[in-house]
């Protein structure tokens, strides 16, 4: 049996949202939001995969009566929809990746917004020519209570002590994604850190957009600090033993560099003298080695 024309497209960005019993959690509203922000986008050559988890709350109706909807009011952008099992936030979103057509795939998190109907037209003009890795664009965080935070500052050089981007301003190719192995599920909060690290690590380049892609709603799972901190640490473990041993370090000495800010003298040169041939990683090296020479000498701070 032949293909349909729309079997056979594949679109250049699809967007992975991934839920669950998202009304006993009282985010009706947001998810809807965030659908219609999607079928908002003046780029068309996209596509939605929403996965669910299996909500069992209401949830799976309310998104197929918006999908429904999107689909009568016509020529709505193709949303896929899949309700299967999942273990873990992450875990749906490696699966969800997995169903996906697009070239790139861009999450955007069930209460967070598409920035404006603009925003995926300049990630395309940011795609081509060069078909880089992945672009990153600016941050804006923002509240229930109309409260907004900008964040303009992005360098990739801060990738050894954090995430330098939003996870949702990011667009990557679907392929490298699932080269890397996707998300590790050991992580339930930092997954999307190490995924990008291990992405910067292993060498991979992108182009910066200077616009917003999506807006970030205040809060999530990432809001514990120190269940970040400790996975921030394991993470930094995971990832660095393959530049100096990390043995003499222990967890709760990891974590201290979370609430630092910085790493140590000894790992950042590590990482630069074993980089040196790698640019990008190099680059972060010496800034993470600058910023821990600079702390050291400012002797009025408490770390």
């Amino acid at each position: 049996m032949s293909k349909s024309p729309e079997q056979d497209h594949r679109p250049l960005i699809s967007v992975v949202t991934v839920t669950r019993n998202l009304i006993e959690a009282g985010r009706e509203a947001q998810v809807l939001a965030a659908l219609d922000s999607v079928q908002s986008q003046k780029l068309r050559d996209i596509e939605h995969v929403i996965w669910d988890g299996q909500s069992d709350d209401g949830t799976q109706d309310l998104l197929k009566d918006a999908i429904q909807k999107f689909s009568e009011a016509g020529a709505p952008i193709p949303v896929r929809y899949f309700c299967e099992a999942d273990k873990s936030l992450y875990d749906a979103m490696n699966q969800a990746v997995d169903r996906c057509r697009g070239e790139y795939v861009l999450f955007l998190n069930s209460d967070d917004l598409i920035a404006d109907p603009d925003s995926l037209l300049r990630v395309q003009k940011a795609i081509e020519p060069d078909k880089p890795d992945f672009v990153y664009g600016e941050t804006v965080f923002f509240d229930d209570e109309g409260n907004r935070r900008h964040a303009r500052r992005l360098t990739p050089k801060s990738i050894l002590q954090r995430l330098p981007f939003g996870h949702n301003a990011m667009v990557l190719k679907r392929a490298l994604f699932q080269e890397l192995g996707g998300h590790d599920l050991q992580f339930r909060i930092a997954a999307d850190y190490d995924m990008v690290l291990r992405m910067i690590l292993s060498g991979h380049s992108g182009q910066r957009l200077q616009a917003p892609i999506s807006l970030f709603r205040i809060g999530g799972v990432s809001a514990d600090t120190d269940a970040a901190g400790a996975e921030m640490a394991a993470c930094w473990l995971k990832n660095y033993s393959q530049f100096c041993d990390l043995s003499g370090y222990s967890d709760a000495q990891r974590f201290g560099w979370y609430k630092q800010g910085h790493l140590p003298v000894r790992v950042s040169g590590a990482i630069l003298l074993k980089s040196l041939s790698q640019p990008a990683i190099a680059r972060a090296a010496l800034y993470s080695l600058t910023k821990t020479l600079r702390r050291k000498a400012q002797f009025w701070r408490s770390f």
